[in-house]
């Protein structure tokens, strides 16, 4: 069975989401004026994109990324050649060569879905059609699954959203976002006063995007064999409360049509709301990540959620739990965990099992706030949840408990649930203000620039597995005390390292000291990395943090801080600010209570 619509009545971001949250396996096309691009999706996840400039292939990509060099994919290019008819594809080419790492590889194919994605939402006429019964994935796609024997689903949520964040910044740049891969010629000039960090994921996707194909000479893709009809004559029309009525029939066999029509009635009308892609960008940190193997609360929380702006990234184990948190705190989000009601009758989902690993997230992600979900009538294992590693527990309704009035309770569920959720992050940005007022408040009382230099660089290494305080004398930078370079952070402050970085005119370090200002992103700067790793090695991923204390209007001091071996987090980079600018105010009373 195929679906077909039009993008004038239904915006390509809600297709994709409502494919995501309805778990449906097939190819989406959608044409324009412009051409065709394609998307397949695999059990709601997307698996493969085809982006409708033909000029657009994955080796180029891969060095914009800089993963990897131009003269390793000529080598690699013209040894494909060889092996004609039957060649190789790239990426396992690329990857079994030693050129590029599998991971590099992934992030490259990532990246072509986004700019496939910020395509497709720039359209805002066209048709789109989903072929539920065929599922093709070009080669480059293929090789990964089938060589390393692990599937290559990439999150929809996650891709949509760096989809959605790329393309409202090209329309806030002023860019034309009505050709965003056409007639765009990328300005080849550095602005001298902005540094120039190593590009980060994210930023290569909105790199590629803004180059020009025929600039790149970028080389043909190979076609999806999708067979995808010219024309929609005969197909049927895109229905989105169909879609949540086959998925409720699925899933609740033995409830009555009626019943089912209620629920689904209710879905179709959150899935109509015109305004969810404004919201979602509206609300850029909040997210849910929801373990549970019960497939209609997933589809139900994903739906509601969509209407209240809020995305849901569903799981159903414990590893792929733990990647979707570090994929979300990778991106600047501060998801909370919902732990779905405990299953008796399955594996990974019994009380025990649940408490144990929501009690073990608890301890490996302090910052994140965890919700349980626990039925009514099992009051004991919700208070025991409450001690047990949940800020907080939520009712809902379950089947075999409360069969015959179910569905009106589980709308009540749904209905209830994003404002509870709000509420959850509002209790949690509230308790931060008041935090940040009492270490404000503290900084006003302190009485010697070591004092107010010490206290920024702890509470800079409270967030940071490494920091480093930076005073500047003269043309140069000398390192004194730190945290999680010599022995780990948690014992406390070093003796002071004595190591000195001499100022270069067009570094980084250079920059933020001249502007005041903070800097926190991926960096490759030719001083960082003499004189800093040099001195302290480079950290695993190359996100750092430059604070500036500033008093009497010029820099006193850094502070330097980065991840070490660990993984990137939520940095609250307004609050350092806020410390920092009082702790330069209270340094420059201190000198001039000195200077009087």
């Amino acid at each position: 069975m195929s679906f077909a619509g039009n993008l004038e009545d239904l915006a390509i971001v809600d297709v994709i989401q409502l494919l995501h949250s309805t778990r449906k396996t097939g190819t989406l096309c959608v044409t324009s004026e412009k051409g065709r691009s394609q998307i397949v999706f695999k059990n709601g996840y997307i698996v493969c994109a085809n982006h409708y400039n033909s000029s657009i292939r994955i080796g180029k990509i891969l060095v914009e990324m800089e993963a990897m060099t131009e003269a390793a994919l000529e080598e690699a290019l013209a040894e494909q050649k060889t092996l004609l008819p039957d060649h190789q594809p790239l990426i396992g080419l690329l990857i079994e060569k030693g050129f590029i790492e599998k991971e590099l590889a992934y992030k490259g194919l990532e990246c072509l879905i986004e700019m496939t994605i910020v395509e497709m939402v720039s359209w805002q006429k066209g048709t789109f059609t989903l072929d539920v019964d065929s599922i093709e994935v070009n080669d480059e796609y293929r090789y990964i699954p089938e060589k390393l024997q692990q599937e290559m689903n990439f999150d929809t949520q996650l891709v949509l959203m760096d989809a959605l964040r790329i393309y409202d910044e090209k329309r806030a740049a002023g860019i034309d976002t009505s050709n965003l891969s056409e007639d765009y010629e990328p300005n080849t000039e550095s602005d001298s006063d902005i540094p120039q960090p190593e590009k980060t994921t994210e930023q290569v996707s909105s790199a590629s995007v803004d180059l020009s194909a025929d600039l790149l000479g970028l080389e043909a893709i190979d076609q999806l064999d999708t067979l995808i009809p010219e024309t929609f004559t005969g197909l049927e029309a895109f229905d989105p409360s169909e879609i949540h009525r086959q998925k409720v029939r699925e899933l609740l066999p033995d409830f009555s049509s009626n019943q089912r029509e209620d629920l689904v009635s209710y879905l179709t009308e959150k899935s109509n709301i015109s305004d969810n892609q404004e919201k979602i960008e509206q609300e850029p940190g909040e997210a849910i990540i929801f373990f549970s193997c019960d497939e209609l609360v997933q589809h139900g929380i994903m739906s509601t959620c969509k209407h209240a702006g809020i995305p849901v990234f569903t799981v159903s184990s414990p590893q792929e739990l733990e990647n979707r948190i570090f994929q979300g705190l990778e991106r600047e989000l501060t998801p909370s965990l919902v732990f779905d009601a405990p299953v008796s009758t399955q594996e990974g989902f019994t009380r025990e099992e649940i408490t144990a690993l929501r009690q073990q997230m608890a301890q490996h992600f302090p910052q994140l706030k965890i919700v349980q979900i626990a039925s009514p009538v099992d009051y004991l294992y919700a208070l025991q949840a409450l001690t047990a590693g949940a800020d907080a527990v939520i009712p809902r309704s379950i089947a075999e408990n409360r069969r015959d009035s179910f569905i009106g309770d589980f709308i009540q569920f749904l209905e209830s649930f994003p404002s509870f959720i709000h509420g959850q992050l509002n209790q949690r940005a509230t308790q931060k203000d008041i935090e940040t007022a009492e270490l404000l408040k503290e900084l006003r009382q302190m009485e010697s620039a070591a004092e107010i230099a010490f206290f920024l660089l702890t509470q800079t290494s409270k967030v940071f597995e490494r920091s480093i305080t930076l005073i500047l004398r003269q043309d140069e930078l000398q390192a004194e005390k730190s945290f999680g370079v010599e022995a780990d952070r948690n014992e406390g402050p070093s003796d002071p390292l004595r190591f000195k970085v001499s100022l270069d005119e067009e570094s980084l370090l250079t920059r933020v000291i001249a502007s005041g200002e903070l800097f926190y992103g991926a960096v490759d700067d030719q001083q960082v990395r003499e004189s800093i790793f040099g001195e302290i090695s480079a950290p695993n991923k190359s996100k750092v943090l430059l604070l500036p204390l500033v008093a009497g209007g010029r820099t006193i001091a850094l502070i330097y801080a980065d991840f070490g071996l660990s993984s990137v987090r939520t940095v609250d980079t307004d609050k350092l600010e806020n410390l920092a600018w009082v702790a330069g105010l209270a340094l420059d009373r201190v000198l001039r209570s000195r200077n009087k």
